[in-house]
């Protein structure tokens, strides 16, 4: 039996990395999960693996800063699912773009997505949660809402704003009894990397003994699993899994009502040497 059985859940940004792991393990514990993410394929072969191993999972294309597109999520997961009680606001974009020579194009589509989207999400999670009188909103944030770093401020202040978010809504929900949580994970093993600069992102390779030309590391690009798979072997005790952040998540969702966990914080046992990165 299942920690979540009976229970129906969303988990955007479920195309890769956390969201992906976090669709797996809500699944695993009995949820009727819809993993939605613009990304369709690798949700489709994630919800034939879940459906294989006797869970519930429905891929569905969503981009999470469209609110028509994220209502009727909403909906399909009350219809698959019979209602909604865990959303796991997930999807997030890091454009490593500083203040001094930063692109507005990279602050709009990280301020569109992360905090935008992010309230969509919630907004919607609640609409169907306040009718049912209970559910849980979990909302992946980012160690980057405790401190800033020169290079990484505008994310940084996307995340700053998803804290301020979670804790007005925390309060707001307070008498529907819906629970909020923020999880904020510290470096974490995932494609995220992908939009660093060239420079940054190939001596990102180098440090763990990777020639990236030789590999064909390119920005923008999704990083070959085996690439993922030899950065994680190098830097197990300073980058997290996926799935260390999923397990977060499901400790979260599975106290009791009584219990509320407004944030946890997960870290790597050493922080990533990443000063070359800043300018």
């Amino acid at each position: 039996m299942g920690k979540l059985d009976g229970k129906s859940a969303i988990v955007t940004g479920a195309s890769s990395g956390i969201g992906l792991a976090t669709a797996r393990t809500l699944a695993r514990e009995g949820a009727a999960v819809v993993l939605a993410g613009r990304t369709l394929q690798p949700m489709v072969d994630a919800a034939a693996q879940i459906s294989q191993a006797g869970g519930k999972a429905f891929p569905r294309v969503a981009d999470v800063r469209d609110e028509k597109q994220v209502r009727a999520m909403v909906d399909y997961a009350v219809q698959q699912g019979g209602g909604l009680h865990v959303m796991v606001n997930n999807a997030g974009v890091n454009r490593f773009d500083n203040v001094l020579d930063g692109s507005v194009d990279a602050w709009r589509e990280m301020f569109e997505v992360n905090v935008i989207g992010l309230l969509i999400g919630c907004r919607e999670a609640a609409r169907v949660m306040k009718e049912q009188g209970s559910g849980h909103i979990v909302n992946v944030t980012s160690v980057s809402a405790r401190s800033v770093e020169p290079g990484n401020a505008a994310y940084a202040a996307s995340k700053h704003a998803a804290d301020a978010i979670s804790e007005a809504l925390r309060r707001a929900l307070l008498e529907h009894n819906i629970r909020v949580t923020n999880i904020l994970p510290g470096a974490v093993l995932t494609n995220l990397a992908r939009h660093m600069p060239q420079e940054q992102l190939f001596a990102l390779a180098r440090m763990f003994g990777i020639d990236p030309d030789q590999v064909g590391v390119q920005p923008g690009q999704h990083l070959p699993p085996e690439i993922l798979e030899r950065v994680g072997q190098a830097t197990a005790s300073v980058l997290l899994k996926p799935e260390d952040v999923a397990e977060a998540v499901l400790y979260a969702v599975c106290q009791p009502e009584t219990v509320h966990v407004n944030e946890v914080v997960v870290r790597p046992a050493r922080l990533l040497p990443l000063s070359f990165m800043s300018p």
